[in-house]
């Protein structure tokens, strides 16, 4: 079946163009969309009918008005999305006009530059598996390009184009090695260069600067990714991560009061490392298992209440890992300043104060009245909810004695409020609970939703004890009733999901630090290697790289590097007894078997050529007698007597 080159051409055009657009459509606004569409649309149906009514110079003239109107939106506030929709716009009327190579050149250049518009927005796998497709794509187009400018009507044989695209093939595989060798050792930025256009998106941390109970009725839940993980499986009552914490109330909010007594921390129990990667964030607040003892992290402030701060910038992707113990006491060593942690707003509603006084009066320690107080809740029917919550300047008054639900927030707070009013130092820790482990990757997944505020309460002789008040809702169990289960539909989410984890810490984390500490650990792995042991490990390495381009050489020329059958042995044997006994060189393709015999006018090529002709003219294989008799023949020789 042959296949017209031109069609060829078209279609591997309209491909590399989905490659480039299809990263970047999310991206876009109506207007560049409906233009990509109506381009793809309106060049596929001009080229099945061979025929372009609107000339060139009327799609390049419709692009100067294109850019006039977006380039009166480029701002430094803005300074991305006009640049992106002038690309796209200027692809699809590309696309939608007459092509040839010059034109075929400018789609394959447009689409590679919208590829790269789409990394300005997200750089995930997806893009490397779309640059990838793209390039192999564009190599064989070039190769393709090459008979087309010399023949626009040229018919290829599927054998032809099996050749040409294994040949484009070739250039950007047989570059892959090199692209592994260079890519650890090439010098790179500390930054993307695009950042110096456009900051990089970062979202909102789900911790928040305050607490603030009834600001809301309804509370939405963004299952958005916060950080990962790496870890050991750990018993999902243990999965606390601690962020931050808020000491003082002002009115019906929890803040964080930076001037706080100075606390030294002991922590003990076993101790739980984790790798974390965060995902980037306007929050300096760094993330670790409850209760981190050290983070491994240069620039981070550690303060007395065990919170970590970053001081830089979180808006780029960074990983730091972490040590903490997850037992639930932090102890204190030096002299514990209770004044600081019973402070209370000045207009206690009457029922919370009752209440508090209550307890204060029944119990003649801390511990117990901690105790009491739990009784309290676990007795009072309270409902976790996220919707129809109390609102207002009264909402904790309201979520205790009237409403009875709420979400984690009212919980704590509200806990934390009665302690203190009964005598009970306490505060509030901000940070997430739980998550879902990747056993594929190895790490847990902790998303936005996850967000969480539990109490801390100081017991003397113990320290900071963790207490989460939300359990004592009725319907804890059903909130907080185990790990999720994972479906074959989530099984793929995560899979995916391990990917995407490779590709930021191997690829977008991989700067310049990390290129260092690179150099440092394969220096000192080095100067521990004996060089015999060396040369054991390196050879094996070179013979399998050398095997495997052998192999990919072989796979590409195969046609060439087959076994010659027979037939085609004995007929390269005859041309060059041709030319040894009769002096006659053959021009092979050209000349055929019996043309050669009348030129040479000898009866023994002749006689060789009518037994040969017999057979292999009429589709037929050489017998074994035939083939040794033809050999004998060979062997004996065409003497130069001429008939």
């Amino acid at each position: 079946m042959n296949l017209l080159l031109a069609n060829i051409i078209a279609s591997l055009s309209y491909a590399i163009a989905l490659c480039g657009i299809v990263p970047l459509f999310p991206w876009l606004t109506t207007t560049p969309r409906l233009a990509i569409m109506a381009g793809m649309a309106a060049g596929i149906w001009q080229n099945f009918r061979g025929n372009w009514p609107t000339k060139n110079w009327a799609y390049n003239a419709a692009i100067v008005p294109v850019f006039l109107y977006y380039s009166l939106q480029y701002s430094r506030a803005n300074p991305i999305q006009p640049v992106v929709s002038v690309l796209a716009i200027m692809l699809a009327i590309r696309l939608g006009g007459e092509k040839s190579g010059r034109y075929y050149l400018q789609i394959q250049a447009l689409s590679l530059f919208c590829l790269a518009s789409s990394s300005l927005f997200d750089l995930s796998p997806a893009f490397l598996i779309y640059l990838a497709l793209m390039l192999l794509m564009v190599a064989v187009e070039l190769v393709l390009l090459t008979f087309y400018s010399q023949d626009s009507s040229m018919v290829l044989s599927r054998a032809d184009l099996r050749r040409v695209v294994a040949a484009g093939l070739f250039m950007p595989l047989a570059s892959l090695p090199l692209l592994v060798i260079l890519f650890p050792i090439l010098p790179r930025t500390q930054l993307p260069l695009w950042n110096f256009l456009s900051p990089a998106i970062a979202r909102t941390s789900g911790i928040a600067d305050k607490v603030e109970p009834g600001s809301s009725a309804n509370i939405g839940e963004t299952p958005v990714l916060a950080f990962r993980a790496e870890m050991p499986h750990q018993p999902q009552a243990t999965l606390y991560w601690r962020g931050t914490v808020f000491n003082k109330i002002v009115g019906n909010r929890w803040v964080r009061d930076e001037m706080m007594p100075f606390e030294r921390i002991n922590s003990t129990g076993p101790q739980v490392t984790q790798s974390i990667y965060p995902e980037p964030s306007l929050s300096r607040t760094l993330i670790a298992l409850d209760a981190p003892t050290a983070i491994s992290l240069r620039r981070i402030r550690r303060t007395s209440d065990n919170t970590y701060i970053l001081l830089g910038s979180a808006t780029k992707r960074l990983s730091y890992k972490a040590e903490s113990s997850t037992v639930g006491i932090l102890p204190v060593a030096n002299n514990f300043k209770h004044d600081f942690y019973l402070q209370l707003p000045a207009d206690i509603p009457p029922r919370i104060r009752r209440l508090a006084d209550g307890i204060q009066r029944q119990g003649h320690s801390d511990a117990r009245r901690i105790e009491l107080l739990e009784q309290y809740f676990r007795n009072g029917n309270y409902r976790y909810s996220l919707h129809d919550l109390p609102t207002g300047d009264h909402a904790l008054e309201k979520f205790l004695f009237d409403k009875k639900q709420g979400h984690c927030e009212f919980f704590a707070s509200s806990f934390a409020l009665v302690l203190r009013a009964a005598g009970v130092p306490a505060r509030l820790v901000g940070g997430y609970l739980g998550g879902d482990y990747n056993e594929m990757g190895g790490y847990y997944l902790i998303t936005e939703d996850k967000a969480h505020v539990w109490v801390e309460v100081f017991i003397a002789g113990k320290g900071w004890m963790r207490i989460d008040p939300s359990g004592f809702a009725v319907n804890a169990g059903a909130i907080w009733g185990g790990a999720p289960k994972h479906n074959l539909f989530r099984k793929m989410q995560l899979a995916l999901d391990s990917l995407n984890h490779v590709w930021n810490r191997a690829i977008i984390s991989y700067d310049f630090e990390s290129q260092v500490d690179a150099v440092r650990r394969a220096g000192k792995s080095l100067k521990k290697l004996d060089p015999g042991i060396a040369l054991k490990i390196v050879w094996p390495v070179v013979i399998l790289f050398a095997v495997l381009i052998a192999a990919f050489f072989i796979i590409v020329n195969r046609n060439n590097l087959q076994w010659p059958s027979r037939e085609e042995r004995l007929l390269r044997k005859f041309y060059h007894r041709l030319e040894n006994d009769c002096g006659i060189k053959a021009k092979r393709n050209r000349q055929g078997l019996y043309e050669l015999a009348a030129i040479s006018n000898n009866e023994k090529v002749r006689e060789f050529v009518d037994m040969y002709g017999g057979v292999v003219y009429r589709d037929r294989k050489l017998s074994a007698d035939e083939y040794k008799r033809l050999k004998r023949k060979l062997k004996d020789g065409f003497d130069k007597t001429f008939q």
